[in-house]
């Protein structure tokens, strides 16, 4: 069944302004969890779902994720015959002033790539997403029910939640799909941004959506077909998140904290793939005392450090004192340095005596490269 399956990943979270993090990469290669990327999570649930041709579109700034992705090695996915593929943007003259607008401005880009790939279902996915997705059994279910598209929701209590929303009835079949922009403190369906689609169907559907100049995914090509489509709901069980802005990554990333998160995240049987790099393990210095923190390796830990995750080859020096906070790759930390709920993105350094602090709903995001 997967061979005649492919999957296009959208590297960008289109209709969401890029944040702090994905202003010099793609919102698919934020760093996480102190050695992944977010685009890490929905690749490993398709290599373990044997999803084994992968089209990755992308948008701008994506020279992060040709460095990352490679040819697909580290995920089995270096084939002479399908494999990874990462779809640059388009360039098209008549195009210029629209291109990647949206979703299906991006599948319209890519129609060709659609067009030729041996398939009867396609998967369109975004990449911003903290998650371990059991793609078999979703395709399964939407063969079963002989589903035009099938949609990933959750069922929870999300109040930062600004997507889709799907009602659907006792069997499954959805009957109403709609915007939430604002704050719900009940339990609702909240849509992920993934789909399984016929691919016929979504040929079809952009052939119209070029005719009509559709260009939301959710309002265009499912809400107004509600009534000639057969739209079926798949519910996500476990943790989850959806990372738009810098909230949504800090949280998450705090949650990884968590024991239970993290077992369920990295240890079930969803192993999370990411490009390997060979560095020597963390040295931790008679000064340097660590509680309830990730650290990856490379580093060298002579400070304190409280509920933290330190990315690789971060120096933390002698009297700094980090609380909650998020510190990526290369990042120096001189001594006497006293950080709260501090985001550095790589290649950061922090005078010696800097006292720098943001809050938990609104942490400090320090740019890449950049000295304080």
């Amino acid at each position: 069944m997967t061979s005649k399956t492919i999957c296009i990943l959208f590297a960008e979270s289109y209709g969401v302004s890029p944040t702090e993090l994905a202003a010099e990469r793609t919102l698919a290669t934020v760093p996480f969890a102190g050695r992944y990327r977010l685009i890490d999570f929905v690749l490993s649930s398709l290599v373990k779902a044997r999803i084994d041709e992968i089209g990755v579109i992308t948008k701008e700034h994506y020279g992060s994720l040709s460095d990352h992705l490679g040819w697909g090695k580290d995920w089995d996915l270096d084939r002479k015959n399908g494999g990874l593929k990462i779809l640059t943007p388009f360039t098209k003259a008549e195009s210029a002033s629209t291109r990647n607008r949206s979703k299906i401005d991006a599948l319209l880009s890519v129609k060709r790539f659609i067009e030729k790939a041996d398939a009867d279902y396609i998967i369109l996915s975004d990449s911003n997403l903290v998650m371990n997705i059991d793609f078999e059994s979703m395709l399964q279910y939407h063969v079963d029910r002989a589903a035009d598209i099938t949609v990933l929701y959750q069922t929870k209590v999300c109040p930062n939640h600004t997507g889709c929303v799907i009602d659907m009835d006792e069997s499954g079949c959805v009957i109403d799909a709609y915007y939430s922009s604002i704050q719900h403190m009940e339990p609702q369906n909240a849509a992920f941004g993934v789909y399984i689609i016929n691919k016929s169907l979504l040929l079809s559907l952009l052939d119209r959506a070029y005719t009509f100049g559709w260009v939301d995914f959710d309002r265009d090509f499912i809400t107004k077909n509600l009534n000639k489509l057969k739209v079926f709901g798949f519910a996500h069980e476990g943790f989850s998140a959806v990372i738009n802005t810098v909230t949504d990554y800090y949280d998450a990333s705090m949650k990884v904290l968590n024991r239970e998160t993290r077992h369920e995240l990295f240890y079930g049987d969803t192993p999370i793939f990411t490009r390997v790099k060979n560095s020597v393990p963390t040295i931790y210095g008679f000064d340097g005392k660590v509680s309830n923190s990730l650290i990856a390796d490379g580093c060298k830990i002579d400070g304190e450090i409280n509920n933290c995750i330190i990315f690789r080859d971060v120096v933390v020096e002698k009297g700094a004192v980090l609380n909650n906070c998020i510190i990526m790759q290369n990042t120096v930390i001189q001594s006497e340095a006293r950080l709260n709920c501090v985001i550095t993105d790589k290649d950061v350094v922090i005078g010696g005596g800097h006292a720098l602090s943001g809050y938990q709903t609104y942490p400090f995001v320090i740019a890449k490269g950049q000295n304080v």
